[in-house]
């Protein structure tokens, strides 16, 4: 399919604390290469992206992004003096033991009196950061008004307490603030649930960090191409340490469900693809059928194809990799992201020829290696 012939863009990204710098790079590769999104899809950090995005006009987003990140850090530990590669890991463990000690400013703080001896039912007794600063820090950065005024839709995902449900909040149906960015990145115990509508809201994490979903049931359908960015790499080796499992575990986790979600959409598209192409071909008398009628509106003829790209994490990365919000590893983060988008866009496997008859197809990048193209039937 020809680039022009996407009739909408769309960018997924996937939560993962401090990792999310990894967005930046990503977007502004994008962005250079003419893929402007239409929708922003987000899911904890990568609510915060999103809302950076669709809150920000094209010239201005990438300056947004950069200062977001810079002001929710501290000043560099080393005073901007260059790290050896060999110092890497001591140096992203002091400064992950930074936050977990002092928080992150203009971001969240630690709470004291703790938890224990807060008041009973008060967000202070369970959660063990107060995240308030974050809303001005937002309204600073983020425009709601245009993120409200449709130009750019913004999908954020996040977990009901009551019932455990993955709602997404969508800017085409519900008026958008700060405090629903901050319900998609409430993630428990640390930080405390966001009230909204009468409901508490934690991290759309708890449920799926894939915030694929919710891009998948827009309506009207038509030709979408997502650029889904993942910030932990299912990929790894049985670790030989206690730090290893902790690191992979969490990649483990949190990259879980991502997999299955991908399979599980290109499937279900592939099907309505398939039954809209069957559906052409069957006699006039049988289309007013109920069950025909049922048929058609199931089946599409849009495509809806998946650039997948994941963040292969260098190995000075600690097992507090997403928690570690130092200046350095925000820039280096930010590099991959670029790098590996840039690689992909220069690739472009989805504007090669297409299969016939499929309506879903794959394109999976570990870092900046391309993985291949896949159709699941």
């Amino acid at each position: 399919m020809a680039k022009n012939e996407y009739k909408r863009i769309a960018l997924a990204c996937q939560g993962g604390g401090s990792l999310g710098a990894y967005h930046i790079g990503a977007y502004q590769a994008m962005q250079e290469a003419g893929y402007l999104p239409d929708v922003v899809s987000g899911i904890s950090i990568g609510a915060f992206t999103a809302a950076l995005i669709a809150g920000n006009n094209p010239e201005n987003r990438m300056e947004k992004l950069k200062a977001f990140w810079d002001t929710i850090s501290w000043p560099e530990i080393m005073n901007g003096m260059p790290i050896p590669p060999e110092m890497r890991k001591m140096h992203n463990s002091m400064t992950s033991m930074q936050g977990f000690i002092f928080g992150q400013p203009n971001f969240f703080e630690p709470r004291v009196p703790g938890a224990k001896h807060q008041p009973k039912g008060s967000l202070g007794a369970i959660s063990h950061y107060d995240t308030s600063k974050l809303k001005g820090t937002l309204l600073k950065f983020v425009d709601f008004d245009r993120i409200n005024s449709k130009k750019t839709q913004l999908l954020l995902g996040a977990t009901r307490i009551k019932d455990g449900q993955l709602v997404f909040f969508d800017s085409a149906k519900t008026k958008i603030g700060p405090e629903h960015v901050m319900a998609s990145g409430a993630f428990p115990p640390g930080f405390p649930p966001v009230e909204i509508d009468g409901e508490m809201y934690w991290d759309g994490g708890c449920v799926s960090n894939t915030p694929l979903e919710g891009i998948y049931e827009i309506e009207p359908r038509v030709h979408t191409l997502v650029f889904m960015i993942d910030l932990f790499n299912p990929i790894g080796e049985v670790p030989k340490d206690m730090e290893g499992v902790s690191i992979r575990t969490k990649d483990i986790m949190f990259t879980s469900r991502t997999a299955h979600h991908i399979e599980q959409i290109s499937k279900r598209h592939n099907l309505k693809k398939a039954l809209g192409h069957i559906l052409a071909k069957i006699p006039a008398d049988l289309k007013n059928d109920p069950i025909v009628k049922e048929i058609k509106a199931f089946a599409s003829d849009s495509d809806f194809d998946i650039v997948h790209i994941l963040y292969n994490a260098p190995s000075y990365e600690v097992d507090t990799k997403d928690c570690e919000f130092s200046k350095t590893s925000i820039k280096d983060r930010s590099d991959h992201g670029y790098t590996d988008m840039k690689n992909a866009v220069e690739n472009s496997p989805w504007l090669r020829e297409p299969v016939p008859h499929a309506g879903c197809s794959v394109h999976k990048f570990h870092g900046s290696e391309f993985k291949g193209s896949k159709i699941n039937r």
